[in-house]
């Protein structure tokens, strides 16, 4: 069989509106009438490919968004493209090559977004359900002027309400929001980021199981004793100092204060 050539056109080809790629036709055409292992195959298949990837950049930055990778959707819209090329059928081909291929490349990158743009994991039929809300959501808002009740998605779905409400909620999962991102006004004029929002563990709540339990032994202790553990544990004292105070030795001070802290473990570990 003879081999397939090559085409020789100037680099300055625009690849602009819907028949840009319109010479491109006899080559898509030579190519799906070549059986593979023919030699020059390999190469006009690369070259048709190179020659269609200004299709897939321009339909990747369609779908392209934050948390969207264009790079990574780009890539995928590339898979559909090859699957497309080594598809190809000039005899089921309708409305020149962009009708055959780019149903094929916009597929690829759906399916992509779909299996992993999603922040948290959500089962595939809760995503495409999720998918298909969202859009008759954003239709009803604009012919009622409102947002549409998850009654009235499920009534133009034709799914039951609670499906409707997971899904609504898948979607609130689809992208995560950055810690640093302002979600707020602290009144100052500052939008305080949602990392500022967050609370964080408080060490007092470690404690709190402890504290009727505290009080009673604590009354337990004679006065000298709950006046030295205030001004050691309250006051930041030094052993010297509550010494000082009390008109003891600083010596005595360190047994009393060992006994009561011993004393306090056991009547909690009572407890």
């Amino acid at each position: 069989m003879r081999s397939p050539t090559l085409p020789t056109r100037p680099a300055t080809t625009s690849r602009d509106g819907r028949r840009g790629y319109d010479d491109l036709i006899p080559d898509l055409d030579q190519l799906a009438g070549t059986p593979p292992g023919t030699p020059g195959r390999d190469a006009l298949r690369e070259y048709v490919i190179r020659e269609f990837r200004p299709l897939v950049r321009n339909l990747s930055r369609r779908f392209a968004a934050p948390g969207r990778g264009v790079e990574d959707i780009e890539q995928a819209g590339m898979l559909g493209l090859v699957k497309a090329v080594d598809r190809y059928d000039p005899s089921s081909a309708t409305g020149g090559p962009l009708g055959y291929l780019v149903p094929s490349i916009r597929g690829e990158m759906k399916r992509h977004l779909r299996d992993y743009s999603w922040a948290v994991r959500v089962p595939r039929d809760l995503k495409e359900l999720a998918v298909t809300v969202g859009r008759v959501a954003d239709e009803m808002g604009q012919r009622l002027g409102r947002p549409p009740r998850p009654s009235e998605i499920a009534a133009e779905v034709g799914v039951p309400v609670g499906e409707v409400v997971d899904a609504l909620g898948a979607l609130e999962s689809h992208h995560a929001k950055s810690l640093d991102a302002p979600v707020g006004d602290d009144g100052s004029g500052e939008g305080l980021s949602l990392a500022e929002r967050m609370g964080s563990d408080d060490p007092a709540l470690d404690l709190a199981a402890h504290g009727p339990g505290m009080r009673a032994a604590l009354n337990e202790l004679p006065e000298r004793e709950r006046r030295m553990l205030v001004l050691r544990f309250y006051g930041d004292r030094t052993q010297s100092q509550i010494a000082t105070e009390l008109g003891i030795s600083q010596m005595h001070v360190s047994r009393l204060l060992s006994r009561t802290l011993a004393r306090l473990r056991e009547r909690l570990a009572d407890d």
